[in-house]
């Protein structure tokens, strides 16, 4: 390929991701053609008095491409694109530039050469199908590195290759907005850090570089710790908000944000929740996290699968269904009762995987205050995260938080405040909570009539006990009397677990085959530490085997 023919490809490339106009192209034609000293560029010097070298005078460029009508305003429309995405600088039209000699005129500046193909650039991004006009979407969360991460996921390794949105002013916007239309035109997207630029005083520098560059066929990404400042600004572009996970440590400053904007952007539909057009408001006590538990991974009985997928159907209609049928938010509760061990939790991070959404626990550790008024203020603090994250919150023993009214101190009557706090916060809250507990007799009745479903995960019978095993001892443990354990022991899928966990952690470190002796004689340890006996595991065709592994028999635990 000549050069000719390769300035030509670059520019129809450059023409067709930044959705430049017919004119434009032409312009940017003119002005390789004075950039690489063409004879045209020789002959344009003559009319130019003061003889600058790669400028073309204004009046000279309009002289070059007669225009249809009767003004030049279709001239000055091509040449103040090319202007906002950096490709051409106006010499002598801001007060900021230097007074050169003569009257305005335009050059090329170094991403323009770039666009082009003036300059050498590794990696041109060709795409292979029509471009189409995309907009702006700006991620925000407390850690850039999500935010970063979330851009690799999208485009790859490329995607650590981004720009900063350092403050500045017009000169500094002209250099961004060049950088951009560079990496356009190379790698086909391009990633602005934006986080030493997002505060009050610095978003005008962002929000007219969503104006100047608002219309390109290629990917933008903005990354902003919080959209406080920029959602005017994102409105006004046709920008997408999109709010990204934070880590569990991470934090986020709270902020108030104006409820008319958000109502509006999300009539626009530029925004899927309001997570993504808020953000989520910080707390030190509670993060959304996401859990991969999934349904399949709950080894229940089928009445019991049944009604927990019930429930999450309900809860998927309500969400989903019934807030877009009456243009209302509606909540889902779901209360799950069962002893310790039964699958309460799983069962909550199944759940909320099943909806697509984070989880947010209350601890009760964490809320509980002798000062007047603490708890309810951390109590609505962990609601408001949950509720802004679009997240399921988990009340884990929840008979703590909404107990009877009769059990205050001294066994009196009336309501404490922190109870009563949180019946108020059950009327109004528009996410899905579900409250576990193993005590269902002192759950107060005023919250027991609140929720939407109640479901009794009871301790797992036989068949599903033996599945139980095999799947968390594994594919190792064809020596294992599964039809044994499941027949003789009625224990929660909490204790299979934490037997299976003991006895394969034996077995590895003494590198001895998994068989039933070791089995029984974790479990054994397993009943123990909940306060039962330990003899329940002392079957009589293993009992020997299983004393010996207690007591460190080496004869013993050699043998098997």
């Amino acid at each position: 390929m000549d050069f000719q023919s390769h300035i030509e490809s670059r520019l129809q490339h450059a023409t067709k991701i930044l959705g430049l106009s017919i004119l434009a192209r032409e312009i940017l034609r003119i002005m390789a053609m004075v950039d690489c000293k063409h004879e045209l560029a020789e002959e344009l010097r003559k009319t130019d008095v003061y003889d600058r070298p790669g400028v073309l005078s204004w009046k000279t460029l309009a002289e070059q491409i007669p225009s249809d009508q009767t003004d030049l305003q279709p001239m000055e429309k091509a040449v103040l694109t090319l202007a906002n995405w950096g490709i051409l600088q106006i010499v002598g039209r801001a007060i900021t530039d230097p007074a050169p000699p003569g009257p305005v005129a335009l050059r090329l500046t170094y991403p323009g050469r770039v666009c082009i193909g003036l300059a050498p650039a590794f990696g041109i991004h060709q795409q292979s199908q029509t471009p189409k006009q995309t907009p702006w979407r700006i991620f925000h969360g407390a850690s850039k590195e999500r935010l970063i991460q979330k851009c690799t996921h999208l485009h790859g390794p490329q995607a650590g290759n981004f720009l900063h949105a350092d403050k500045g002013g017009d000169m500094e916007l002209d250099r961004l907005c060049g950088l951009i239309s560079m990496h356009l035109c190379t790698q086909g997207f391009a990633i602005v850090d934006g986080f030493t630029a997002s505060n009050e005083t610095n978003y005008h520098h962002l929000h007219k570089m969503l104006q100047r560059t608002s219309l390109a066929n290629a990917p933008r990404y903005l990354l902003l710790p919080e959209p406080v400042h920029i959602r005017p600004s994102a409105l006004a572009a046709m920008a997408q908000l999109e709010w990204v996970e934070p880590a569990p440590h991470m934090r986020r400053a709270r902020v108030v944000l104006d409820h008319s904007i958000s109502n509006e952007i999300m009539n626009n539909k530029l925004g899927q929740e309001e997570r993504d057009i808020c953000g989520v408001p910080d707390s030190d006590i509670a993060q959304p996290i996401r859990y991969n538990t999934k349904w399949s991974d709950l080894v229940l009985n089928d009445n019991v699968q049944f009604q927990l997928r019930q429930a999450m159907l309900h809860a998927k209609f309500r969400m989903n269904v019934l807030s877009k049928q009456n243009n209302k938010k509606y909540g889902y509760r779901l209360l799950l009762s069962g002893l310790p061990g039964t699958g309460k939790s799983m069962t909550a991070e199944a759940l909320a995987n099943a909806l697509d959404r984070p989880l947010v626990k209350l601890d009760l550790s964490s809320v509980l205050s002798k000062w007047l008024g603490e708890t309810e203020k951390l109590i609505g603090q962990i609601f408001d995260t949950a509720e802004a994250a679009g997240a399921v919150l988990v009340l884990d023993e929840a008979e703590a938080l909404l107990r009877q009214r009769n059990s205050g101190p001294g066994g009196g009557g009336g309501l404490s405040t922190g109870v009563a706090y949180m019946l108020t916060r059950f009327d109004s809250y528009n996410g899905v909570l579900v409250a576990t507990t193993n005590r269902i007799e002192d759950l107060d009745e005023a919250f027991f009539r609140r929720f939407d479903d109640y479901a009794i995960l009871p301790i797992p019978d036989r068949p599903t006990r033996k599945q139980m095993w095999q799947k968390m001892l594994g594919d190792e443990s064809s020596a294992v009397d599964f039809d044994l354990l499941a027949r003789n022991f009625a224990i929660s899928g909490g204790l299979i677990k934490g037997a299976s966990i003991r006895a394969k952690a034996w077995t590895t470190g003494l590198e001895k085959q998994l068989s039933t002796p070791f089995v029984l004689a974790s479990l054994a340890r397993e009943l123990e530490k909940n306060n039962r006996s330990q003899t329940e595991a002392f079957t009589p065709e293993h009992r020997d085997s299983v004393e010996g592994i207690l007591e460190g028999d080496l004869d013993i635990i050699n043998s098997l």
